[in-house]
């Protein structure tokens, strides 16, 4: 409990504070753009000299990169803070360009796909916007650093009110909280909200490695009371190597994991980051258990409490999504349904060592959003958003590029909250997923 007042508390000061640090950018923030730049040039120094010192104290190896790379950053934006805002400034204006690309991948694959025109002029209108706005960025130097300054003021003040609003919805009696239920939720920036999970990840990997957590408290972690009413899981998955490093994204319900992704090799793009969309259904334990085992990540499972009429929506938008798929098995599966004497080290794709390790049920999509993967939108997140956003819950709606990050953040989030509709929280890792305890994972 006493935990809890204090969260409500947090968010409180933060969520008001976020309020006025937007509010004092945009009325000053030209006059305080330079001393600013200086103390965030400051702490980013003493940062990185405190890694250095403290790699130094535990004779740890000294950390080049971080360490030695924030005092050089910090320095540089101490003495030349003109050109570290410059450069902050073409890297914005260089991910608004990405935003761009993005939407037109997603309009070029709807058209082609023959998507609602809704959808379509929806997708073309954010890439002209996006387009537009970024080129202003790039070649407008008059008014690039004003029009960063506006949108950081901005998006402080509507970060606060996402917070405050976490706290009332937290503070006030049920029937108040319906009448300030958001639909549309302020995330933590994509460069943030990207590598949150791999940070996580680094940091029990620490605590775990060094004894500070006890193993068994990763599977029934401090759960709420009705956690055993969870009747939706989403699962977040982390990796501290390659892609796995920004995570991926599950729903679990009803006996089954749901999954999608870019699944089937012959049909990649550009280093996997286009594809046909795969979606695939597996046992929970055979999956978890597979994840740990071969590709080595840590899971987090968030249980969410869905009340009957909700829970009912989603399982409707589940069976909505299965009806314009057909089934399509990997190379593996269809060489053995072939007769032939195939090995699985004869192939090297992933979804034939997964279906070799979870006999998961692979298909794909006849039309629809779904039917081309993009990395940065149509992905393993757009598919669970798409399918919890029929319960009516609050969780993200974005336009641009989407994380797994941007998930957990969320998730994370609601558990910390009293009245929150995250219940339970579970993690499994190479540290407590053994054969002796395999039956605690649900």
């Amino acid at each position: 409990m006493y935990r809890e007042q204090i969260q409500k508390i947090w968010l409180a000061l933060y969520g008001t504070g976020m309020v006025i640090l937007g509010i004092v950018i945009l009325v000053q923030g030209e006059f305080l753009l330079f001393p600013a730049a200086q103390i965030g040039g400051a702490v980013i120094t003493l940062n990185g000299v405190h890694q250095i010192v403290r790699a130094y104290v535990k004779k740890e190896r000294i950390p080049l990169i971080s360490g030695l790379g924030n005092i050089l950053l910090g320095l540089i934006t101490i003495f030349v803070p003109g050109m570290t805002l410059g450069l902050l400034t073409l890297a914005f204006s260089l991910y608004v360009l990405l935003n761009a690309v993005v939407k037109l991948i997603d309009f070029t694959a709807a058209v082609r796909n023959k998507i609602p025109p809704d959808d379509i002029f929806a997708d073309f209108a954010a890439f002209a916007g996006f387009m537009i706005f970024g080129i202003i960025m790039l070649f407008g130097s008059f008014y690039s650093q004003r029009m960063l300054l506006l949108i950081t003021g901005i998006y402080c003040v509507l970060y606060g009110l996402t917070e405050i609003k976490d706290f009332l919805r937290d503070a006030l009696p049920n029937r108040a909280k319906t009448a300030i239920r958001r639909k549309i939720r302020i995330s933590v920036p994509l460069f943030i909200s990207t590598f949150v999970p791999l940070g996580v990840l680094k940091r029990y990997q620490k605590k775990l490695d060094a004894r500070e957590i006890d193993i068994e408290e990763l599977i029934g972690e401090e759960k709420k009371p009705g956690a055993d009413e969870a009747n939706i899981h989403v699962l977040i998955h982390v990796s501290d190597d390659g892609v796995g490093m920004m995570g991926h994204c599950d729903l679990y319900t009803d006996g089954e994991v749901l999954s999608y992704g870019n699944y089937d090799a012959s049909s990649e793009r550009l280093f996997g980051a286009l594809g046909d969309g795969v979606m695939f259904t597996a046992d929970l334990d055979t999956y978890v258990k597979y994840n740990i085992k071969y590709d080595n990540q840590m899971i987090f499972d968030y249980g969410l409490r869905l009340s009957d009429e909700q829970i009912e929506s989603v399982r409707k938008e589940i069976s909505r999504i299965k009806s314009a798929v057909y089934r399509w098995k990997p190379p593996f599966q269809r060489a053995l349904e072939r007769g032939e004497k195939a090995k699985l080290s004869d192939f090297t794709d992933y979804c034939s060592r997964l279906w070799d390790g979870t006999k998961a049920k692979f298909y794909k999509f006849r039309s629809g959003k779904f039917k081309s993967y993009c990395v940065m939108s149509t992905n393993c997140v757009l598919m669970t958003d798409s399918i919890l956003s029929k319960a009516g819950t609050d969780i993200i709606k974005i336009i641009g590029i989407i994380s797994p990050g941007a998930y957990y953040d969320y998730l994370q989030k609601e558990y910390s909250l009293e009245n929150g509709i995250v219940v339970s929280r579970d993690i499994y890792s190479k540290y407590n997923i053994t054969e002796e305890i395999q039956e605690k994972i649900v």
